[in-house]
């Protein structure tokens, strides 16, 4: 059948609808163990538009994503070059921890001093690295790690302040690391078989025993302990202690630990065979790459024996 006058059966072109995108629901998943997660979502529907349609979502599907609250911004873009967007939330939970505010004592080791050229370098010391680990991990959490570290300081002269710092700071948890300055004189290199390095040993061991009772004695009612090894000497340097007297030293602070049912946070062995990259050329301090190691030790002690429960939300 012909058509009508003027009609030669070929019409206007169809007008073909805008691409339209429709999102996912916020996507949650909880208890995360680290810190960032691959997380694959459902893709967005698209409808209308002129083929071919193509969808780009960012984040994609199956990246990693960070604990906390992710936006995905999605876009449709149809053969006309127009486009339609849409946007959802990831959000990954870890946990909480059971404990908010650390106390770190001890001497220029805690303090985080540098050696050559000596200065406290604060940014790099361990507590800092430390709470930012614990930060990133249980962000929902303002958590704190107090810096009490004292360059030249003994164990027997923290043994006597720490009823005093306690008081003043209330802590949930301490975190000790001591006895370097009183092994530095009658210990230095070559040492160890001297009547002077054996009883500065003996001394010691017993000083960071009683650190721990007065930590448990104090009526701020400490929950968690925490105590180091010393860490070995460098391969060089003026400061260096004979590194048999840091093993023996060692193996009697690990019994009084296990003693006094502290948690033991074994940095010693870390540094073994690493000494030349952690350890100041002064031989005693450490670098910035060795305090986070220590850091990444008192870390992994903390999660591994303070509880956790899933996180709640995000601040």
């Amino acid at each position: 059948m012909l058509g009508a006058c003027g009609d030669d059966g070929n019409g206007p072109t169809p007008i073909v609808q805008a691409p339209q995108i429709a999102c996912p629901a916020d996507v949650t998943i909880s208890q995360v163990p680290g810190l960032s997660l691959t997380v694959t979502y459902p893709a967005p529907t698209v409808t209308g538009g002129a083929a071919p349609t193509s969808v780009t979502c960012t984040p994609a599907s199956g990246a990693s994503f960070p604990l906390g609250d992710t936006m995905v911004a999605c876009v449709a873009r149809d053969a006309q070059a127009r486009e339609a967007s849409c946007s959802f939330k990831v959000s990954v939970k870890g946990f909480t921890l059971g404990a908010m505010k650390f106390q770190a004592v001890g001497d220029s080791l805690t303090a985080g001093e540098n050696g050559l050229p000596s200065f406290v370098d604060l940014p790099n010391a361990y507590p800092t690295k430390l709470q930012a680990l614990l930060t990133a991990r249980y962000h929902t959490q303002t958590i704190t790690v107090l810096n009490r570290g004292v360059s030249g300081q003994r164990v027997e002269t923290l043994e006597d302040l720490l009823p005093g710092m306690l008081n003043a700071d209330r802590p949930d948890a301490v975190l000790l690391l001591t006895g370097y300055n009183n092994l530095t004189t009658p210990c230095s290199a070559g040492s160890f078989a001297t009547i002077a390095c054996s009883d500065a040993i003996d001394f010691t061991a017993v000083g960071v025993r009683d650190c721990i009772r007065r930590i448990k004695e104090s009526p701020v009612g400490v929950k968690f302990i925490f105590v180091s090894t010393l860490t070995p000497p460098g391969p060089t340097g003026s400061k260096r202690i004979d590194a048999n007297a840091i093993v023996d030293v060692n193996r009697r602070i690990r019994v009084h630990i296990g003693a006094e049912g502290a948690t033991l946070v074994e940095t010693h062995p870390l540094f073994q065979g690493r000494e030349a990259e952690l350890v100041s050329p002064d031989g005693l301090h450490l670098l910035p790459a060795g305090y986070q190691t220590v850091a990444e030790a008192f870390a992994f002690a903390i999660r591994t024996t303070i509880p956790q429960t899933p996180a709640l939300g995000y601040r």
